[in-house]
């Protein structure tokens, strides 16, 4: 498998050419990463839910906190939320971390993740209580070795939306965040050297989620009947550890 990182010169943001195999590139076992760390930002309101927790929805009975946790049950996890109210919340399920910069996730949340750990990461939204264990596996091993040419590695659709929240970050893109958080820039993509933003096909996923399920995410109560109904048909951890 190899990588070839192009500057566009529309954008000026880096995107990734991937070799392929049958039209997706190689899947690749994840014993090799020794360690692997994600963030779970849980500091949103949830206004569009009616200000419900996201993160404590039960899903076929289970918090999606707990889904989220245990199937990246091989990942050192720290949960962000936005206030010490909050942090009891979470704290049954995971480490958890209050945001340094009050009012400015989710972008905040990665900065804290980012100083929790020191190191890349993995960021995931509370609200994706359907991510894959192999599609975090796959995102963190094609970030791996490259924390010093690249700020984050983030998904993109085929249409250009991205996906921010799936996604891995580089430690030494904190200084880069800390100052965009002092000007009170709260959006992700401004926030980072755009010359240093690996663009990954969204598309290269569906080796390991055939339908993309790791990236639905509940943002309203419309979202939640989808959810539900995906679940309703599925054992959640079997599912999604394979």
């Amino acid at each position: 498998m190899s990588f070839f990182l192009t500057s566009l010169s529309s954008s000026r943001i880096l995107s990734i050419n991937l070799a392929r195999q049958n039209n997706y590139i190689k899947y690749i076992p994840f014993q090799s990463l020794l360690v692997k760390r994600v963030g779970i930002l849980a500091g949103g309101s949830g206004s569009r839910m009616g200000g419900v927790e996201k993160g404590l929805i039960e899903l076929n009975g289970i918090p999606v906190i707990r889904i989220i946790v245990n199937n990246l049950d091989d990942y050192e996890i720290v949960t962000v939320c936005r206030d010490e109210e909050q942090k009891c919340l979470y704290s049954p399920y995971s480490e958890v971390i209050v945001d340094h910069y009050r009012g400015m996730c989710p972008l905040a949340g990665i900065h804290a993740a980012l100083m929790y750990f020191q190191d890349a990461v993995l960021i995931a939204g509370v609200d994706m209580p359907l991510i894959k264990k192999r599609v975090a596996d796959m995102l963190l091993h094609e970030f791996r070795g490259k924390e010093e040419i690249a700020d984050a590695l983030i998904p993109v659709w085929e249409d250009g939306r991205t996906e921010p929240l799936l996604a891995c970050y580089s430690y030494q893109a904190i200084h880069k965040i800390e100052d965009s958080l002092r000007r009170g820039e709260k959006r992700i993509m401004n926030a980072l050297d755009r010359n240093r933003i690996i663009l990954y096909p969204v598309e290269s996923l569906r080796q390991v989620d055939n339908e993309l399920i790791s990236f639905v995410n509940l943002n309203t109560p419309d979202d939640l009947k989808k959810v539900e109904k995906i679940c309703s048909s599925i054992d959640l951890e079997e599912k999604l550890r394979t």
